[in-house]
């Protein structure tokens, strides 16, 4: 987990799941729905498909670059999901970076007669960990096409779907991260920082200007996974005290309900305690404050 006063925003603090976010209630299920997580093939991803699978979708899709990785992450929650789980799971191939192969998932979608009802996005673009000036224009525009462009690419396509799912509201979950708001928690990766940060901004302005009866927009740092994407950064397991992947996965599943409602366009952190948020003085300020929770300038 990540210190200081935002990781004591809520009192308690979580690093596992807990029973508001079960997936598993009743209030939480996604009975009948069609889901799919980019990068869900490990990690974070692959703990957001665990949710939703005990959430009872009816389809679990998962997305990620690698088709080796992908099937494997596929065949293991099959696995793991046992028989008493009716829904379907699939992976598929797609590089969320490249603008043809989106088109030809979307596409896909629809031949198919497939009907998203939720969207996780969740896979990321990482810029070396170097000052902005020092990786370039060209390097940190890589990770701007990934962390904003694409990030755009598919929430347009998932909104403009043609067909009915299986409610009338759909519901998009942006994995962001603390760093979009803290750049001294994340003074190493100014360029994810940023980019990530433009990410959240683009959803947020998608969030103002769509009612959320017809798509729910939530965004949330995950908190501090020990993933693969952690060991790719040069992290250890005995670094810090790790969160469960079990807080982001459940967190998901929480943020694509109709409890989460209130929080239409904001940004959270998985670790803060949802009834804490429901109720109390931090809903008064959500529902009074249209800044709250939201990227803007500190002090104003």
């Amino acid at each position: 987990m990540l210190f200081g006063k935002y990781a004591t925003f809520t009192d308690p603090i979580h690093k596992t799941s807990y029973a508001a976010i079960d997936p598993s209630r009743p209030e939480l299920s996604q009975a009948g729905k069609t889901v799919v997580i980019t990068g869900g093939n490990s990690g974070i991803g692959y703990g957001i498909a665990q949710g939703f699978i005990k959430a009872s979708a009816a389809r679990v899709i998962i997305l990620g670059r690698r088709p080796d990785v992908v099937a494997s992450a596929a065949e293991k929650l099959i696995v793991e999901a046992g028989a008493t789980f009716k829904g379907e799971i699939t992976g598929l191939v797609c590089d969320i970076g490249d603008a043809a192969a989106v088109e030809g998932l979307w596409k896909k979608f629809h031949a198919d007669g497939i009907v998203v009802d939720v969207l996780l996005l969740n896979a990321a673009g990482f810029a070396p960990t170097k000052p902005l000036l020092d990786v370039g224009t060209e390097g940190i525009w890589k990770t701007f096409d990934t962390n904003v462009r694409a990030q755009m690419h598919m929430t347009e396509r998932f909104y403009k779907q043609e067909g009915k799912g299986a409610s009338d509201t759909k519901y998009l979950v942006h994995v962001s991260t603390a760093c979009i708001h803290d750049f001294n928690l994340g003074n190493q990766y100014l360029g994810y920082g940023l980019t990530k940060n433009a990410g959240q901004l683009t959803l947020q302005l998608i969030a103002q200007d769509t009612p959320v009866e017809k798509m729910q927009v939530v965004g949330y740092h995950p908190g501090a996974i020990f993933s693969d994407a952690a060991k790719n950064l040069g992290w250890k397991e005995g670094d810090i005290t790790w969160d469960n992947v079990r807080l982001p996965g459940d967190y998901a599943v929480w943020a694509a309900s109709p409890e989460a409602k209130f929080l239409h366009g904001r940004f959270t952190w998985a670790a803060w305690d949802v009834d804490q948020l429901k109720t109390g003085e931090l809903r008064k300020r959500i529902e009074e404050e249209p800044a709250f929770l939201k990227i803007g300038i500190n002090g104003l």
